[in-house]
């Protein structure tokens, strides 16, 4: 490489650097961790996940829903942005969306070597997995919260 092409490589590389931080820097809005357990008829529900959606003009200005993953015991936890940070500061409307069986348990390759596309019956009321039809509404304020959400017929 000549001591022009040098130059040119250096100048371009000055003229780069303070473009550096020129991008507009993105507030992520206020959370409040949360967490509980999801039960159905007394039962622990233990696939799916819970979704907490928030209602516009009630803190939920932004719009991010927070989703938690149900586990063995039914419990979750909500993740915003990163791993368990929680969800939104103010008023959601929560759903869950829970599976009888196992996805991948209903659609295994068959002989052929086809694979078979059923979708598992809801193992919840249809009422709970759509926003628009959910009853179920909760309050994140800072801090900590649980919220056991105890679904029935």
């Amino acid at each position: 490489m000549n001591i022009r092409n040098c130059c040119r490589l250096g100048l371009g590389l000055a003229l780069l650097l303070p473009m550096g931080g020129c991008g507009e820097r993105i507030t992520r809005p206020p959370l409040g961790k949360v967490s509980g357990k999801v039960t159905y008829n007394g039962k622990p529900v233990t696939k799916g996940s819970v979704i907490f959606t928030p209602v516009q003009g009630k803190g939920g200005d932004t719009g991010q829903n927070a989703v938690g993953q149900l586990g063995s015991d039914g419990s979750y936890e909500l993740t915003t942005f990163d791993t368990g940070d929680g969800a939104i500061l103010g008023q959601h409307t929560v759903t869950v969306q829970a599976d009888s069986k196992d996805i991948n348990e209903l659609n295994k390759i068959r002989p052929d070597g086809t694979v078979p596309y059923i979708l598992p019956k809801p193992a919840i009321p249809e009422k709970y997995t759509n926003a628009t039809k959910s009853p179920l509404r909760f309050t994140v304020s800072a801090g900590s919260n649980t919220y056991d959400i105890q679904l029935k017929d």
